[in-house]
């Protein structure tokens, strides 16, 4: 993975369409997003693109611009528009709404959604178990 250096990563700081930088990883604005796929859809080259809002190509590979692209059109594809620095879709929000004055039934309800809610955030954890022990394996 190629990291940038601290000049680097001052001169991306600069440009008015980076959202946050690292030394590994390059977070773009809402606004760089919806240009780029607008620019795309016009059928501008990537790299066109990525230059004319303010970028130099220097700093990227064509794996990143790759990267970058695809990216960019599950944002557009996916129903939910474009989100700015990284995308938490999968971070799901299990919070219930608070049951106030509510019956014996109601309460068994209540009850029944706390164990959902629990029995959810349990699945999450051993798919992430899962996860990591096939990266392990791959590795081996």
């Amino acid at each position: 993975m190629r990291e940038y250096t601290a000049k680097e990563m001052k001169v991306l700081k600069a440009n008015p369409y980076t959202f946050k930088v690292t030394k590994n990883k390059l977070y773009f604005t809402a606004r760089f997003k919806e240009a780029f796929w607008n620019a795309y859809q016009a059928g501008m080259s990537p790299r066109k693109i990525i230059e004319e809002l303010g970028y130099d190509l220097e700093m990227f590979g064509q794996k990143q611009i790759d990267s970058i692209v695809q990216r960019i059109k599950y944002q557009a594809e996916n129903g939910r528009g474009f989100c700015q620095g990284e995308n938490h879709e999968r971070r799901k929000n299990y919070e219930l709404p608070v049951l106030e004055n509510i019956s014996v039934e109601s309460k068994n309800l209540a009850n029944i959604l706390n164990e959902l809610k629990y029995l959810r955030q349990e699945v999450d954890f051993l798919k992430k178990i899962i996860k990591t022990l096939n990266t392990i394996r791959r590795k081996s």
